[in-house]
């Protein structure tokens, strides 16, 4: 059964590497992908943290190559832009109106302001999602800014693909309403969700679908892992895509067995290729989860739900989860009858922000 004005807006997540696009849809049995596409960018965007200082680069020829894989409906548009193109901080604001709250955040970006940088769009959300609540550096806000050149080239593109982009919205926030659709904590319940991204890697605890913490690990983003396969097996950047889809790690307490002898020496060979990045990632999200547990012990994660590029990387789930001893499962929605099949839970896992921005439609309705 379909539901009347069930068809949510194009969520446009635009990455360094790739722009990707999905579409929810609401039935009777809850939020699915109806339609989701990926398309890899000719000339990626710089991986470091100055491309935020540099001129937007156009996306609208992939989005539009994107709209043209098939069947997305309507022109209303939400977008994303990659974490490394966006300031995210914390900031002590004193009680007061949304107004007058949001003029303080103005005037602090503004004396940080250098002549290179420029005008700047911005929000805050509190930190843990009620007022009143610090750190011990006693900031009580989140607050993420993009230069005004990088919203004003998205909107651009939007309206050359003749969509009409409604937001720019944050990864953490994204990420926070990706959870929300794939699981329902109970009432106080925290989770982390981490995007491990190609280039950019974001970690956010989430409660009440809201990103009550947020930060970027450095260092460790899946390009890592898909470049130590290379160097270490000697394939390329394709082949190497492959083996972590068909082979990846091995799995915690996996039996041998002769009859798959060949498949196991492959993921031995992989496990032991991403060893390094892996050990990073896991150690950045140990020193978060133990900040969290100092700081804010109402805030503790009961469990991890990992999205992005990452996540194809087969058996990460139960490979994170022996590592920290924390729950660990793969992103992902049910796809729509009529992408019965379609889709596999690795894949879908690439579109967890995308799909949260599409679902905007229904709050803003």
């Amino acid at each position: 059964m379909v539901l009347a004005n069930n068809i949510g807006w194009i969520g446009v997540d635009l990455g360094t590497h790739t722009v990707k696009l999905a579409q929810a849809v609401r039935t009777a049995d809850g939020i699915r992908l109806r339609r989701a596409a990926v398309i890899q960018r000719p000339n990626p965007w710089s991986n470091a943290d100055g491309l935020a200082l540099d001129e937007p680069d156009p996306s609208w020829p992939e989005i539009l190559a994107a709209l043209e894989c098939g069947d997305f409906r309507g022109r209303s548009a939400a977008c994303v832009l990659p974490m490394n193109v966006c300031e995210l901080r914390g900031m002590k604001v004193p009680p007061g109106d949304v107004d007058e709250r949001r003029a303080m955040v103005a005037s602090e970006l503004a004396d940080d302001e250098g002549e290179s940088t420029g005008p700047r769009e911005f929000d805050y959300w509190e930190l843990g999602g009620e007022k009143g609540i610090e750190t011990a550096d006693g900031f009580n806000v989140n607050v993420m800014s993009i230069s005004r050149p990088w919203i004003d080239q998205v909107a651009a593109d939007c309206q050359r693909v003749r969509l009409d982009c409604w937001a720019v919205d944050g990864m953490p926030l994204a990420m926070a309403r990706a959870v929300g659709l794939a699981t329902r904590p109970r009432e106080g319940e925290r989770v982390v969700a981490v995007d491990w991204g190609f280039s950019n890697t974001t970690l956010a605890v989430v409660g009440r679908g809201r990103a009550l913490y947020a930060r970027r690990l450095h260092d460790c983003h899946f390009r890592k892992c898909l470049a130590a396969i290379e160097d270490t097996l000697g394939v390329t950047r394709d082949h190497a895509q492959h083996l972590v889809a068909i082979h990846g790690v091995t799995a915690p307490g996996a039996a041998v067995s002769p009859v798959a002898a060949d498949a196991m020496a492959i993921q031995a060979a992989i496990t032991s290729a991403i060893a390094e990045v892996a050990a990073s990632l896991v150690e950045q999200i140990e020193r978060t989860l133990r900040f969290v547990e100092v700081q804010r012990r109402q805030q503790h994660p009961t469990s991890l739900w990992l999205m992005g590029g990452g996540a194809s990387l087969r058996n990460i789930a139960p490979y994170l989860a022996d590592a920290l001893g924390l729950p660990t499962s793969i992103w992902g929605v049910p796809a729509a009858r009529e992408r019965a099949n379609a889709i596999s839970v690795q894949e879908a896992a690439l579109f967890g922000p995308a799909l949260a921005l599409s679902a905007l439609a229904w709050r803003a309705a």
